[in-house]
């Protein structure tokens, strides 16, 4: 068994859907914390996180709409959400410039005999 830690991150500069990141092939994914943090020193903004199960061709909410108030964060922690080759997971914000998403990653290579 391989595992790498990993992070990828984002700054979302829009209110479109934006993919964090994908799971590499030969590989599963494990997100293990999920950070959220308003930049934004007035205003709350809403997070939506969506993944996508590439292999059945449909993408699922995980959070929607949840308001994170103005120079704050969403933490979560054991999040624990595996990702298989191919699958994305996704962000969206109310507000353009205001969130950040972190996430915190073990990769683990498959290896097949």
């Amino acid at each position: 068994m391989a595992l790498r830690l990993k992070n990828a991150a984002a700054a979302l500069s829009s209110t479109n859907l934006t993919s964090i990141y994908t799971c590499p092939t030969n590989f599963t994914a494990r997100i293990k914390e999920v950070w959220v943090t308003n930049v934004d020193g007035s205003s709350a903004a809403n997070i939506t996180l969506k993944w996508t199960d590439t292999s059945a061709s449909a993408t699922y909410d995980l959070l929607s709409t949840f308001s994170v108030a103005a120079d704050n964060y969403l933490q979560l922690s054991d999040a624990n959400i595996i990702l298989e080759a191919g699958d994305i997971f996704k962000a969206q914000a109310s507000a353009a410039d205001d969130l950040t998403v972190s996430l915190f990653i073990e990769e683990e290579l498959n290896v097949t005999g």
